[in-house]
């Protein structure tokens, strides 16, 4: 039994990027095919199988009544996405973009549901239960944060948070409104603010630049 299976948490921020909390299930990769997905691909979640990211990154985003679309949160190297469309068949207005090109391992839907596999893995079994938590745990997080703080907060704890990953990947302003669910104009003031005080540079897809880290993080209240 990996004892590590249970102790992902002891460390992890209530944080938008998920990296490194399903490692465990590597141990089982002779049980699934690995498949690649190009950057800019999007899929909508199904239930063909749970992915376990080797290399790269999406974003998970859901879409509104109205069409529009909302980012909810960035998965990475070494966790898992679409584990609720295998376990609960649940389709439609949930997709999955890949900001990178992405490896994954690809595990079959119907193990999911064997309760011999369940009785052969119980640690991997506890450690999707405690990372399903932890996303519900998220969500509270970032909906409490949605009329709580004040724009340049919730931008300023974005930012920091990709300088604190020093992740692969970077977001533009118009991503920044989708995950906020914010007018581009708020997010153009915050960001002009933060560059008034030079405390970041350019913020593009290309170029992420923060000068003041220290700063950055007492606007965001991390």
């Amino acid at each position: 039994m990996n004892e590590n299976c249970y102790n992902f948490s002891k460390d992890q921020k209530v944080n938008f990027i998920i990296e490194g909390m399903n490692t465990c299930w590597k141990d089982i990769i002779h049980l699934a095919n690995s498949h690649s997905f190009s950057k800019g691909q999007v899929v909508d979640q199904a239930d063909d199988g749970v992915y376990l990211i080797k290399e790269g990154y999406i974003s998970y985003s859901c879409y509104l009544h109205g069409g529009e679309r909302r980012i909810l949160y960035f998965v990475g190297r070494d966790s898992i996405f679409n584990e609720a469309g295998c376990m609960i068949n649940l389709k439609g207005r949930v997709s999955f973009e890949f900001l990178t090109d992405t490896q994954v391992y690809a595990f079959p839907s119907n193990i999911f549901m064997d309760v011999n596999f369940v009785r052969s893995y119980p640690e991997l079994c506890i450690n999707l239960s405690q990372y399903i938590i932890f996303k519900r745990i998220y969500l509270s997080h970032f909906v409490a944060n949605l009329s709580n703080n004040k724009p340049i907060t919730r931008v300023s704890e974005i930012l920091f948070q990709l300088y604190e990953s020093q992740s692969k990947f970077t977001i533009t302003q118009l991503d920044i409104g989708n995950f906020l669910g914010l007018h581009q104009m708020t997010i153009s003031r915050a960001l002009s603010q933060l560059r008034g005080e030079n405390i970041i540079g350019k913020i593009t897809k290309n170029n992420f630049e923060i000068f003041a880290p220290e700063r950055l993080s007492e606007y965001a209240q991390w």
